[in-house]
């Protein structure tokens, strides 16, 4: 994100946190794009579940 320890140290945790929410909203897509689908997930899910 750009700070230096002593920066990310004089911060309150608000200030932290909304400095980390824009990075994400910055340098995220909103075109879904590396999302799983539904079905995927299903998959996923019952995969796991034949390895238990």
């Amino acid at each position: 994100m750009g700070f230096t320890p002593q920066q990310v140290n004089a911060m309150s945790m608000f200030q932290f946190q909304a400095a980390i929410d824009g990075y994400v909203e910055a340098h995220s897509s909103d075109d879904g794009a590396g999302k799983l689908s539904e079905n995927d997930v299903d998959e996923i899910w019952d995969w796991m579940q034949d390895r238990i």
